[in-house]
């Protein structure tokens, strides 16, 4: 095949519109010029249409805005079929019959000179952009794949066979590349080096299937639209093929964060959506502006756009009640680490607002030495951190947006944090118990004067083992002791004392009387003294 006339014996045979089992509403996004094939989005939400009828490249405002003015429609190679947008801000045409890839600033609507237009194989109609900024084509002509570097330097990446005849191509989360062939009805994997995948790779669906468009999703699964089966199939990374019936004449393909599937079906103007668990529903059928669909995307909010090859005209589909999930997320930029004691805390950068690309809801950061190793960052969090990690080993770390049930690839490492040791905890000082507060009462004082003698008896009651000492004194600056007992006590209790004046006492009292202080002190085996004072008067005796 040298050459492509796209439609030239195509029938578009109208059909009855099948019940519509979804809420989404569709609304016409703006006019374009003839025949648009290829559609893409750019960061800002603006939406470009490859014109293969025209040969020229169509920009949409964002938000409905309707077609921009001059210079747009911007002047392509012949029949621009395939179209990507990259962060360089940059729209790529795939020229399929100019055998060469347009480059066009989105921003001026300029196209670039030399390198640009970059050769390709013959008949180029799929493009797709890696994470790089390099474009890839598929040749239909010439069955190869071509790889353009963003400087413009063109080289041939990839055979796809005899026979072949490729139409689309798509990227895994691991940067490998697949190949919708629609001449042999197979599927071909590459590397992210250009290797051919071994077996079961390339995968065969089934004659007559004419894969047209192809797309994956997070976990591998790869599915193409068979334009002439009114089908789609599933391939498993292990080759397994799984059919399901669509519209008539599915072109294009896309998928949502939840693992949905959307096909752009020309032949019956409709867009159905196949469910990760295989249910197969229309999203939208009939009226509403499609019109040979055979273009379609999705954005940060789940809105498909579709372009209509026979209606010269942007179709926006918008979802209801969660029927339609936003576009998968984009891989995120490198984390930061900074070491703590067995751990590391990691930073993540949020995603920048891109209307390609959904949301994340979180990040799941994983040490590239340790997978096992992980932690979440959950918005407006900007970081977490990993734990369990070893004393003086270096580490480095990824993040993984997630978003439903999508997870990206793998974004940069990080720099390298190496933990260290956690302190051994200080040995616990066991506390002693509280010393109970001793305590001492006197009671049934009395006093006791005859002929031999004079003393003082009294009950002491303490609260424990120790020592009891009672004196009795005159005077407030030279205190003059008239008797002293001492008492050992091993419990707590009343004990009886009794404190004699002897023949001195005995001798003052003939005098006068005695004015007296009684100190009774219990000294406990632990903890302070405690002491209590009675004031009392021996009359004098003759």
């Amino acid at each position: 095949m040298r050459r492509l006339a796209l439609f030239g014996t195509l029938c578009l045979v109208a059909v009855a519109a099948p019940a519509q089992a979804q809420a989404a509403t569709v609304s016409s996004f703006g006019n374009t010029a003839s025949n648009p094939i290829g559609i893409t989005l750019d960061s800002a939400g603006n939406v470009y249409t490859a014109n293969w009828g025209t040969h020229n490249v169509s920009k949409l405002a964002a938000g409905g805005g309707g077609a921009a003015g001059a210079p747009w429609p911007v002047a392509t190679g012949l029949n621009p079929w395939g179209i990507a947008w990259t962060d360089a801000g940059s729209v790529f045409a795939a020229n399929s019959n100019g055998d060469s890839v347009t480059r066009i600033s989105s921003a001026t609507g300029s196209a670039f000179g030399a390198p640009w237009p970059a050769t390709t194989g013959l008949v180029p109609i799929g493009i797709a952009a890696d994470q790089a900024g390099n474009i890839f084509t598929v040749d239909a002509g010439d069955t190869r794949v071509t790889k353009i570097t963003p400087a413009g330097v063109a080289t041939q990446f990839a055979s796809t066979g005899a026979g072949t005849s490729p139409y689309d191509l798509a990227f895994d989360q691991d940067g490998n590349l697949y190949t919708a062939n629609f001449g042999n009805h197979t599927v071909s994997k590459f590397t992210s080096a250009g290797t051919a995948a071994g077996a079961p790779w390339p995968v065969n669906l089934g004659v007559g299937r004419e894969p047209w468009g192809i797309t994956v999703d997070s976990v591998g699964n790869v599915y193409t639209a068979n334009n002439s089966h009114d089908t789609v199939s599933r391939i498993t990374p292990a080759g397994t093929v799984t059919t399901f019936n669509v519209g008539f004449n599915p072109q294009a393909i896309t998928v949502d964060s939840a693992g949905n599937v959307y096909t752009a079906n020309t032949g019956s103007a409709s867009v159905s959506k196949i469910t990760a668990a295989g249910v197969v529903t229309v999203a939208f059928a009939g009226g509403g502006g499609l019109n040979a669909p055979d273009g379609i995307t999705i954005d940060n909010l789940g809105n498909l756009f579709v372009s209509n090859y026979s209606g010269n005209t942007v179709s926006k589909i918008t979802p209801a009640g969660g029927d339609i999930q936003p576009a998968p997320p984009a891989t995120p930029a490198a984390p930061t680490a900074s070491a703590g004691e067995g751990a590391a805390t990691v930073s993540v950068p949020a995603n920048p607002v891109d209307r390609r690309y959904g949301a994340p809801s979180s990040y799941t950061v994983s040490a590239v030495e340790d997978p096992a190793r992980t932690c979440t960052v959950t918005p407006p969090a900007t970081s977490c951190q990993v734990t369990g990690l070893t004393a003086g080993a270096p580490y480095t770390f990824t993040a993984r947006a997630n978003l439903n049930t999508w997870q990206t690839g793998a974004s940069a490492a990080s720099n390298s944090a190496t933990p260290t040791a956690t302190p051994d905890s200080p040995r616990p000082i066991p506390t002693p118990p509280p010393t109970p507060t001793a305590t001492v009462s006197v009671a049934s004082v009395k006093q006791k004067v005859s002929r031999k003698g004079a003393y003082i008896t009294s009950k002491a009651t303490v609260s424990g083992e120790g020592t009891i000492s009672q004196q009795a004194t005159t005077g407030s600056k030279k205190l003059k002791r008239w008797c002293r007992v001492t008492k050992r006590t091993t419990a707590a209790g009343a004990h009886t004392l009794k404190c004699n004046l002897g023949s001195a006492g005995r001798k003052a009292l003939k005098k006068g009387s005695l004015k007296l202080t009684l100190r009774t002190t219990f000294t406990p085996a632990a903890g302070s003294a405690v002491a209590s004072d009675r004031e009392l008067t021996i009359k004098r005796r003759r």
